[in-house]
């Protein structure tokens, strides 16, 4: 028996959702933006509570664990971390990138995409994004997803430089999700457009462009399978870059300021 509760926390609106062996799938989401320390407990019990079990009954918990918003992405890994401890269950570490694909892959094989793009805005024309290939498994009937593209700290000019390349050597239309659309959408059809294959580009619809806790279900259950899991203690933010803060520490720029308001 497999009962996964899994948290995601890296993006602007909390979700949960319990996954069962059999696929099955329950989910709760907050509605308010970036409330993730108030709401991630309520939505867990509304989640566990929709799958008509109890906390006691779950054998893994699973955490987007990044990239994302840091504080979102320490939140909802601190959580997995004391549920596992108090549970005494293993743990799943899920990449937002990853579940984030998983998320459109239905519709990016719909609309005839062979790359799946999720593009995490990191202000100042940094991304956080990766690719993978669209396609369907040998048998014709399940679908999945193939890495394409490592996940990995892009500038948005770098990123696009390499998907156009790609589409101007192999063909194939790319299916983009994530708030990179919202932030940086003129400039990918920008790109495309001056190499004249802006009819290669297909920009996810709001209502699943964004982070899911059902989409990280899924991957921890495949993961649960395969005995891909850690015990609490080794479960680890992924945030792929420092802080702004760190970043500056370790600069000495910050430390200087710290100085001078002494």
């Amino acid at each position: 028996m497999i009962n996964i509760l899994a948290l995601e926390t890296t993006g602007k609106y909390g979700s949960a959702a319990v996954i069962k062996e059999d696929g099955s799938v329950y989910c709760a989401s907050s509605e308010t933006e970036m409330n993730h320390l108030k709401d991630i407990i309520t939505i867990s019990d509304e989640a566990v509570k929709a799958a008509g079990i109890t906390k006691k009954e779950l054998t893994h918990v699973a955490a987007s664990a990044g990239p994302g918003s840091f504080t979102g992405i320490r939140i909802g890994v601190t959580t997995a971390r004391t549920l596992g401890q108090m549970l005494g269950i293993p743990c799943i570490a899920v990449s937002s990138l990853e579940a984030m694909a998983r998320r459109v892959l239905s519709e990016a094989i719909a609309a005839g995409a062979l790359y799946v793009v999720p593009v995490i805005n990191a202000r100042r024309h940094q991304t956080y994004a990766g690719a993978w290939q669209a396609v369907f498994t040998s048998d014709g009937e399940k679908q999945s997803i193939i890495s394409e593209m490592p996940e990995k700290q892009y500038m948005i000019e770098d990123l696009l430089a390499e998907l156009t390349d790609r589409v101007m050597e192999n063909g194939g239309k790319v299916f983009f999700t994530g708030d990179g659309i919202d932030a940086y959408g003129e400039i990918i059809e920008g790109a495309f457009d001056a190499k004249g294959i802006r009819g290669q580009i297909i920009l996810a619809d709001e209502g699943i462009r964004y982070q899911d806790a059902g989409s990280v279900a899924e991957i921890a259950l495949a993961k649960a399978e395969r005995g891909d899991t850690l015990t609490y203690d080794r479960l680890l933010p992924e945030y792929m870059r420092l802080s702004e803060a760190e970043q500056r520490l370790r600069d000495g720029t910050l430390s200087d300021k710290i100085k001078k308001a002494r």
